[in-house]
């Protein structure tokens, strides 16, 4: 199933700490935004503090959007955002989250 280009995609803007504290919210919001849309449009400008937990949250928000047709964007990563996808390496996904924003 492909997603329509016609829905309007709206931009998360994550939080500046995303870790396990949070993780539950975020998941609830993250299903939510993808219920209306497989395109997942986050905005990372803002994470000063990211665990493992966090990241894992985001891939398996990644996973969902495929498995609808969709994708994630990941627009504006931060320092730390990018530092903790290396950390775990994961430099790849990030670089085809961020293309897809190209």
């Amino acid at each position: 199933m492909m997603f329509s280009p016609r829905l309007r995609v709206k931009t998360l803007l994550l939080p500046a700490s995303l870790d396990l504290g949070n993780a539950p919210d975020w998941k609830e919001r993250l299903i939510g935004a993808l219920t209306l849309n497989p395109v997942l449009k986050l905005d990372g400008s803002e994470i000063s503090h990211v665990t493992t937990p966090g990241i894992q949250l985001l891939l398996a928000a990644a996973q969902s959007a495929k498995s609808k047709g969709g994708t994630i964007v990941l627009m504006n990563p931060s320092s730390a955002l990018e530092a903790a996808f290396d950390d775990l390496g994961l430099t790849q996904t990030l670089r085809e989250w961020r293309v897809a924003h190209a």
